[in-house]
Parts: structure tokens; C-alpha cells; sequence
């Protein structure tokens, strides 16, 4: 419970500075929740499948997938949203530090043996894939580049801005040809 609490604070006070890679947010078109099971009937694992629907040929296909845990930071589980009637799944993503909230209209939750993931990837190459939203590099701050640029300029630097003036007379158009 806490765990959660902390990172929904974190989520808002990260986003409330201005900074907008602290918490991805997107959207897709379906979030399935997924529970395989081995060939004798025993649970191996969860997982959670961002699909994108093709437009050409209306299939689903994978976007990117992650495995539900059991720790209460890393649950995974996509929720119902009664605020805005969407399903979401949040998580703080370890590998990119940085919180991604995932949202869709559409919903579904599976018990299978054949994992949905490695079948849609026998149709469409993992590399052709669209993946999820990579935080963009982190920009300087405005207080950063005021300093920066307000500070004094010494005299083998290049400036900013560099005017130059053509002569219109020297214009390749305006020679005449021998």
C-alpha cells in the first residue's frame, strides 16, 4: 500500500516540476493480461501484452510485454480507471528510470499454454515492431541555459548568431559569362 502511495506521489511531483520524461504516458489499443501454463497444467508466469491494431489488416499485434511480479511495486496489473473509464497499467520502469503509465479502452485476460507474445512474433518480427515510448534525453533547464547564456563571453569563443552580409554584386547570378 505504501509502496503504491509513493509511487503515484512520485508520479505527481515529477510531472509538477516541469519534467516531462518523469512519467511516459500512451496509450494503446489493447492491454491483455496473460497467465501461461506449462503443458501439466501448472502456472509459470503472468504477463502483461501491449497490443497496436494494424490498420491494414485489423490484427492485433504486439507492442511490448512485461511480466507481472508479485511485489506491490513492480504488480503490473492493469486496473480499471473508473475516473475515465480506462484500463491502465503502471509501473516505475528500472531499466530507463522513469514511471510508465499505459492506458487502453480495450482489456482482456487470458489462461493459456501457448504464449501470445512468441506466437505474434512468428507473424511480425520483433524488430518491425512499435515499441513503447524511450524518454527523450534529458533537456537543460531554463535556469541552465539563462546562466549560461548570460554569463560572459570570452574571445575565442564562436557566438550563438553569426550575420553575414553577401554582396549582391558577387552573386553568381549577377556575373556575366566571358
Amino acid at each position: 500500500m505504501i509502496s503504491g502511495f509513493c509511487l503515484i506521489f512520485f508520479c505527481f511531483t515529477s510531472t509538477g516540476r516541469g519534467n516531462s520524461d518523469a512519467c511516459l504516458t500512451e496509450f494503446v489499443d489493447l492491454i491483455e493480461l496473460n497467465h501461461f501454463f506449462d503443458q501439466q497444467g501448472r502456472h509459470v508466469y503472468d504477463q502483461v501484452i501491449f497490443y497496436e491494431r494494424h490498420p491494414g489488416n485489423g490484427k492485433y499485434h504486439v507492442r511490448a510485454w512485461c511480466l507481472v511480479e508479485d511485489r506491490e511495486s513492480l504488480n503490473r496489473r492493469p486496473v480499471k480507471d473508473v475516473h475515465n473509464d480506462l484500463y491502465r497499467v503502471d509501473w516505475l520502469d528500472t531499466d530507463l528510470r522513469v514511471l510508465r503509465s499505459i492506458r487502453s479502452k480495450l482489456y482482456r485476460e487470458s489462461w493459456s499454454q501457448v504464449d501470445p507474445e512468441r506466437t505474434d512474433k512468428k507473424q511480425l518480427d520483433e524488430r518491425l515492431r512499435l515499441s513503447l515510448v524511450q524518454p527523450s534525453q534529458r533537456r537543460q533547464s531554463a535556469e541552465d541555459r539563462i546562466t549560461k547564456e548570460s554569463l560572459p563571453r570570452r574571445g575565442n569563443e564562436i557566438p550563438s548568431q553569426v550575420t553575414v552580409n553577401i554582396d549582391p554584386s558577387q552573386s553568381i547570378a549577377s556575373q556575366k559569362s566571358p
